[in-house]
């Protein structure tokens, strides 16, 4: 994938009990770094996507798409997930696989 192949991204048109999950969800895992020394520190896209979500903006890379997946798969995955917060993430991480939805919830952008 070429930089600027890369540089595109979507843009998640986000409730707002989404968006809190994203945010729970990101600074869980800088709090995570912070609590456990031997834990390997987040990537930069766990704090831009942080950072972004905190400036209302939805509009996020491809990399930081996939590290969005990979947050989702391991809250749906956790035993200690909340039952009322498994739906929601199933619903993201559905929307973040398929790319796009009928409702034109995710639309694809360059920067």
């Amino acid at each position: 994938m070429t930089a600027s192949t890369e540089r595109r991204g979507v843009t998640l048109s986000l409730s707002h009990e989404e968006q809190w999950l994203l945010h729970h969800l990101m600074l869980d895992r800088m709090e995570l770094e912070a609590r456990s020394p031997e834990t390997d520190p987040p990537s930069m896209d766990v704090y831009r996507i942080f950072d972004k979500l905190e400036a209302g903006t939805h509009w996020f890379t491809r990399q930081e798409c996939r590290r969005l997946r990979d947050e989702l798969d391991r809250y749906v995955d956790a035993r200690d997930t909340p039952d009322r917060d498994r739906p929601t993430a199933r619903r993201l991480l559905d929307r973040l696989d398929r790319g796009g939805t009928p409702r034109g919830s995710i639309s694809h952008a360059g920067p």
